[in-house]
């Protein structure tokens, strides 16, 4: 349809249709010709004879630009046109749309599966969490149970670490006291060496007087009943056990005879000691060394201080002789008595 054929489009003053004169437009949307603005050829510029205001003119053909050739086109076409338009951009639209839903829904379903699967999931670490606690649970319980079973055993290492330092301290000093015995022993078998060999040579002195007091003592009785006798006596001796002293004698028989009214034996005192002389009497150790020092009683229960009779030489008269043996100490010097040992 062409814009001749347009029967509404005419001048606003004078009503000349397009197929009479030329019609022009304004800015301001009035149609009007060039005698009815009083102009004879266009102007850039005119004044609007309706609304007065100032105004540019558009010629009125197939030329005019899409903003102001939309005004005269046919509305049914334009409708057709803006409907098929309308209907096509709804095609388009509901295309997306639908195919929106579509992958929506197959969100939201696959949303659905995660969401079981993570329940199934969450209950699956709810179990695993408490079987996790258990687990914690006995794992602290044992490592308790390890730190005390530790501690107890740290204890018992300083238990034994000191009980170890004590026994190693006690074993030192009874070594140093091992050593100081084994001098002492040393010193006291020297000093009993010596005592021993001085015994001796008094013993020795002694036999010698008596025999000389014997040999110089005239019989009285028959001297071959003597010998006879006296073969016959030391060839029976007969033991008895001093109970006073702890030695041992030997006597021959009764001298009730008249013929050895005055033959005394000598009594021979026998060594025996009352006691082991290496027991060291210590409350703190089972099983120790020891040795009597000066003024131990504990040997053959010898008194000391109470010097005794040592020896008897035979005798002539009835008055019975009692010698006297002087106590010597260790260095020498007169201490407790010594019995007289026959070797």
């Amino acid at each position: 349809m062409s814009l001749n054929d347009c029967f509404w489009i005419r001048c606003n003053r004078c009503v000349s249709g397009l197929s009479q004169t030329q019609l022009y437009l304004t800015n301001c949307g009035h149609i009007f010709c060039l005698p009815c603005l009083g102009l004879e050829t266009k102007d850039d510029r005119v004044d609007c004879p309706n609304c007065k205001s100032s105004t540019h003119l558009l010629e009125i053909n197939s030329r005019l630009g899409q903003s102001k050739s939309v005004y005269f086109k046919d509305p049914e076409i334009e409708l057709k046109e803006t409907q098929k338009k309308i209907d096509k951009i709804r095609s388009f639209q509901k295309y997306h749309y639908e195919n929106n839903i579509r992958n929506m829904a197959v969100q939201v379903r696959k949303a659905a599966e995660a969401t079981n699967a993570l329940e199934k999931m969450k209950e699956e670490f709810k179990k695993r969490e408490a079987q996790l606690l258990t687990a914690m649970k006995e794992k602290d319980a044992m490592l308790k149970e390890k730190e005390e079973e530790n501690s107890n055993l740290k204890d018992k290492i300083t238990q034994l670490n000191q009980l170890a330092s004590k026994y190693k301290k006690g074993g030192r000093a009874l070594q140093e006291r091992v050593r100081e015995l084994e001098l002492h022993s040393q010193k006291s078998k020297e000093n009993l060496l010596a005592v021993h060999g001085r015994l001796e040579s008094m013993n020795l002195k002694r036999r010698r007087e008596n025999d000389d007091k014997i040999g110089n003592q005239k019989p009285v009785f028959d001297v071959s009943q003597v010998s006879f006798n006296l073969q016959r006596g030391m060839n029976q001796p007969t033991e008895k056990k001093s109970r006073s002293s702890g030695c041992i004698s030997l006597e021959r028989p009764k001298a009730k005879d008249p013929q050895f009214q005055h033959f005394r034996q000598p009594s021979v005192p026998k060594f025996k000691p009352a006691k082991n002389f290496f027991a060291l009497e210590d409350s703190k150790v089972d099983e120790s060394f020891g040795f009597p020092g000066i003024g131990d009683e504990t040997i053959s229960k010898i008194g000391y201080n109470k010097p005794k009779q040592a020896f008897r030489p035979l005798s002539t008269s009835t008055q019975r002789r009692v010698d006297m043996v002087p106590a010597i100490s260790q260095d020498g010097s007169i201490i407790s008595e010594i019995p007289y040992f026959n070797n």
